[in-house]
């Protein structure tokens, strides 16, 4: 079998074109095909089904869902794309009704307060009791973004900030 050597030198010629190509393709952001709320905390959030643990959702709390997988479904409660188990959540259906939002109780303080913070391990701007009730917003693997409903101390109601979740107790 003969080869053209023209041929040759512009198929390779094309290989880093169409490399390149592939590469600059724009990545679109995944949207969510479903919510679930995970109720038997902690629950961990693996790489790949009955993988390494990417991290523990340690609090009731509701999860984006992607896709599900001989029963693990895709989240993104860890910050980025991981596993979680079917026995650790509860599908929320579009046709159920909205469930109202998880709310918590701040428990377990032995000393001192918990510290509100600004951002995930970052600057205190207030503290909460024990008996302090915050409505969850959000979770960052450990760290849960709250607003403060009620308390002992009424100045911190209202505030927005972030805790560690070990000290919550939550429920919907």
């Amino acid at each position: 079998m003969k080869f053209n050597k023209n041929l040759v030198k512009f198929g390779i010629t094309l290989i880093p074109v169409a490399l390149s190509l592939f590469t600059n393709i724009t990545k679109v952001a995944a949207q969510p095909s479903g919510q679930a709320v995970v109720f038997d905390p902690p629950s961990n959030v693996r790489v790949t089904p009955n993988g390494a643990v990417l991290c523990s959702v340690r609090t009731v709390s509701p999860i984006n869902i992607y896709g599900s997988q001989n029963g693990w479904y895709v989240t993104d409660a860890c910050g980025e794309m991981g596993y979680i188990h079917s026995s650790q959540i509860r599908l929320q259906s579009n046709n159920q009704p909205q469930r109202g939002p998880v709310v918590c109780d701040v428990i377990n303080i032995e000393r001192g307060q918990l510290a509100l913070r600004f951002s995930p391990n970052g600057k205190s701007r207030a503290g909460l009791d024990n008996g302090n009730t915050v409505r969850l917003l959000s979770q960052q693997r450990n760290w849960a973004n709250v607003r403060v409903i009620q308390g002992p101390n009424p100045a911190v109601n209202g505030l927005e900030g972030w805790v560690n979740s070990d000290y919550l107790s939550c429920h919907d």
